[in-house]
């Protein structure tokens, strides 16, 4: 959520243009949102004339009776608008954003006479942005002057919270715990490239499905390269043998140069040593790694690039339940196993939401997202921990790549239903600790989301579950690609019958 404040002498003024047509004809839908305990207006319309008269007298009446005349003008103008592709929030959302706002700078506040603010809101704008303005004086009713220290500090932590309370995109300098925000270039070129949501959201979910369905380092670049995914590692110093990080991004539209994000700018927890902390390699596998990573194509049909069977998803089902009973005995002090867990369950989020949501994020792109932030620890942490949910790896694989049956249906019902346990599960954890925003976040619409699919599953065949899905060749093509003359002969040798299967 972007805040952008102005200063004005006339609040006649601001209120003809906010309910005229604006500059370039912009201006739809006009309305009141909401208004201060001064301002006596009806909402959710349009107002004639003379009511229009009336409200921008109400928002002069006080610096005039008084003479008070601030620095800079009486009149206070808050324009908050959502990036392109955002959620859609609702009036009454915007009117209790608009109260919180109001409230945090000091419009209204216990001990002190109020001003009068009034919250207005607008169609979608031509780019595409859902935004409110908030009119306000300056001067209270008794002549006493607003005082606004600090207010664009509050506004930039009442904005944090805003996003994170109601799901919305965190912007550049509001970041949580590890994880980085947006920068407006990245939300202008969003909008431009008329994508669905910032690419960086897209790599994120893309990186934690496959570092949660890889058994290994190499599997993991094998399906990032899979999944379309641009990848190239970053080498030690002055060496080309040990791999210490890496960078991903997505082809660009247009014939635009891509945009490459590092692993510590997508989460904390998604850089490589974070990342390795939780494969089991040996030390062959560690060397086969840097053979994918210096490759600029799979190199060999690996276990991802088998089709499951139907059948793994009762197998699924019973995993993840095994998982959830193991995760309801953790205590919530041990915060390395509830980090854990919610990086794995982000991952397996992750992977559902590029099979079943594909180009249109929904509910499971956002349960990925906020278990992306309960999973996130300071440096000194200890590192998250998947000993409580260790069935969560081939649970991820089983949904990336398993094939439908005429039962699949009924068993991702049941799979989401404990999925939706895990979340309840995390929530909760986080609402003991106290950490509210992050418990709200898992909970309430969310959880609502969750159970209107967990809905649509019962009563969905199998065929209608996931457009455009896969078939063996498809899965086939993907790893069939040049083979370097580097790599090592055992894996030049495997044929593809001798490919890996999903872990059991």
């Amino acid at each position: 959520m972007i805040a952008k404040v102005t200063r004005g002498s006339s609040g006649r003024a601001l209120i003809r243009y906010l309910f005229g047509p604006g500059r370039a004809n912009e201006h739809t839908d006009q309305r009141v949102i909401t208004s201060g305990i001064v301002v006596g207006v009806d909402e959710g319309r349009m107002l004639n004339l003379a009511e229009n008269a009336d409200l921008g007298m109400a928002l002069d009446a006080a610096n005039e009776a008084h003479g008070t005349d601030p620095a800079g003008g009486h009149v206070w103008h808050l324009s908050l608008s959502l990036p392109a592709g955002d959620r859609q929030l609702t009036d009454d959302q915007w009117a209790e954003i608009a109260d919180k706002a109001v409230r945090a700078v000091g419009f209204e506040r216990e001990g002190f006479q109020p001003a009068a603010w009034v919250a207005i809101g607008h169609g979608t704008s031509a780019s595409g942005n859902q935004h409110i303005h908030i009119a306000a004086s300056l001067v209270r009713e008794n002549g006493v002057g607003v005082n606004l220290w600090q207010s664009k500090r509050t506004l930039s932590r009442v904005c944090a919270e805003i996003e994170h309370a109601y799901g919305l995109t965190v912007v550049q300098g509001r970041e949580g715990r590890g994880m980085p925000g947006l920068s407006r270039a990245e939300l202008e070129r969003t909008a431009r490239e008329q994508r669905a949501e910032p690419p960086r959201f897209t790599l994120a979910r893309m990186v934690r499905e496959a570092a949660v369905a890889s058994k290994d380092e190499a599997e993991f670049v094998r399906r990032l390269r899979g999944s379309g995914v641009l990848v190239r590692p970053r080498f030690e110093t002055g060496g080309k043998e040990a791999v210490v990080g890496y960078s991903v991004a997505l082809r660009a539209r247009d014939g635009a140069m891509p945009i490459w994000f590092g692993g510590g700018k997508l989460a904390r927890d998604l850089t490589l040593p974070n990342l390795r902390q939780v494969w089991e390699q040996s030390a062959e596998e560690r060397e086969d790694a840097v053979v994918e990573w210096c490759a600029t194509k799979s190199t060999f049909l690996g276990r991802e690039a088998v089709l499951g069977d139907p059948g793994d998803w009762q197998r699924a089902v019973a995993g993840i339940e095994r998982s959830v009973e193991r995760l309801m005995a953790v205590p919530v002090s041990d915060l390395a196993a509830w980090r854990g867990a919610a990086r794995e369950a982000a991952g397996v989020f992750s992977a559902w939401s590029r099979r079943f949501e594909g180009a249109s994020p929904g509910p499971m792109a956002d349960a990925a997202e906020a278990l992306g932030r309960s999973a996130q620890s300071r440096p000194e942490d200890p590192p998250p921990s998947r000993a409580a949910v260790r069935d969560f790896r081939g649970i991820a694989a089983i949904v990336a790549q398993s094939e439908l049956g005429n039962d699949s249906a009924i068993a991702w019902a049941m799979l989401l239903g404990q999925l939706g346990r895990t979340l309840d599960a995390i929530g909760d954890a986080h609402a003991v600790r106290g950490e509210s925003q992050m418990a709200k976040a898992l909970g309430g619409r969310l959880s609502a989301e969750i159970l209107e699919l967990h809905g649509r599953f019962e009563t969905s065949s199998s065929q209608d579950l996931i457009p455009g899905e896969q078939t063996q060749e498809d899965h086939a093509a993907v790893a069939m690609h040049e083979i370097p003359k580097s790599q090592p002969r055992h894996h030049r040798n495997r044929g593809p019958n001798q490919a890996r299967g999903i872990e059991r």
